[in-house]
């Protein structure tokens, strides 16, 4: 498919995933990251992978899947450590005080991304690391890392902002109007959710989707987006609150035009170019798997693949460090023309 039919493309899949959004932004959400999602971590970890994860060393593979262990394991520790054992010290140390440090998996693991990228020597790179360390124990002690770091990198930074980036940087070579028309969509969708008219009544959610948002506590991102926005504490939550509805809308949106945005460049990036037959069997087995999962239990389903959700959070930072660098040099390059 020509570039230009892909930007057309993407900006009727921008527009159908906020339309989406803007009725069904609960459900719409649940749905795409148990189906897109899956399939997107998948088929995204084997490309990255034959891309020899856009870093030279291999050390840097070895340091995101201890990370993304470490960072997954206190939520299965929760649903699966039998009650009896809940309260046990070992436990409630895995459960309770560890995941505030394990933030620092994120915090270094996107410092060790500059670093491998941007650094050429082994001296720098170490040099580099040893400062995230340093970095990542003083800001333990800052409210607003363990927001920016624990709770928004992996999600809407993640999913919005990095998405942004990567369009941009894949519209410097083809120097599409249609493609930095989508940017400046992208830009534009939360300012146009602002200004939405929203009447609870028309959200009421059925028993079922509230219980998997209430039993995953898929409310804390709505609820920690309100806090940075200064809207409320962070504390507290409303499904039928117009704050939390909009914010909702944008959750549901930047989520699956992220995955679809992904399944569109399929030509562009080629990452369906090294999928043997093997692979692509092997592929389709986990992803039916894992749609099964979550019919079968949600909870069950989302503690199970997080692991696998962080793997490829982690391994995209390369390419968002990459993104953010080309995109910072050619603006900086139209700034002085």
């Amino acid at each position: 498919m020509k570039t230009g039919n892909i930007d057309l493309l993407n900006t009727g899949l921008i527009i159908i995933s906020f339309l989406f959004a803007y009725y069904l932004p609960f459900e719409l959400f649940l749905f795409a990251y148990a189906v897109l999602g899956p399939l997107h971590y998948l088929t995204e970890i084997n490309w990255i992978r034959d891309k020899n994860y856009f870093i030279a060393s291999k050390l840097w593979i070895y340091l995101i899947v201890i990370a993304a262990f470490l960072v997954s394991l206190p939520p299965f520790i929760r649903v699966f450590v039998p009650e009896s054992y809940a309260t046990s010290e070992i436990v409630l140390l895995f459960t309770n005080t560890l995941p505030a440090y394990f933030n620092s998996c994120l915090f270094l693991a996107i410092l060790a991304a500059v670093a491998f990228t941007v650094f050429k020597t082994k001296k720098q790179q170490y040099i580099a690391l040893t400062v995230g360390c340093i970095l990542a124990a003083l800001f333990h002690f800052v409210p607003l890392y363990h927001l920016l770091v624990g709770v928004f990198l992996p999600t809407v930074i993640h999913v919005y902002i990095f998405t942004i980036m990567f369009m941009w940087y894949g519209n410097l070579k083809s120097k599409s109007r249609i493609g930095y028309f989508n940017i400046i969509l992208m830009f534009f969708i939360p300012f146009l959710i602002i200004f939405l008219t929203v009447n609870p009544f028309d959200y009421i959610l059925g028993t079922d989707t509230k219980m998997i948002y209430e039993d995953n506590s898929l409310y804390i991102l709505n609820a920690k987006i309100s806090q940075a926005i200064g809207m409320t504490d962070g504390n507290v939550f409303a499904f039928e609150g117009k704050l939390f509805i909009k914010i909702q809308i944008f959750i549901a949106f930047a989520y699956t035009y992220h995955y679809l945005n992904w399944f569109s460049k399929t030509s562009v990036i080629g990452w369906h170019k090294k999928l043997t037959q093997k692979r692509s069997l092997t592929i389709f087995i986990m992803w039916i798997g894992s749609v099964a999962l979550y019919m079968y239990n949600y909870k069950i389903g989302f503690t199970l693949l997080l692991f696998l959700s962080f793997v490829h959070v982690f391994m995209e930072f390369p390419l968002n460090v990459i993104s953010i660098r080309a995109v910072g040099k050619s603006f900086i390059s139209s700034k002085k023309a």
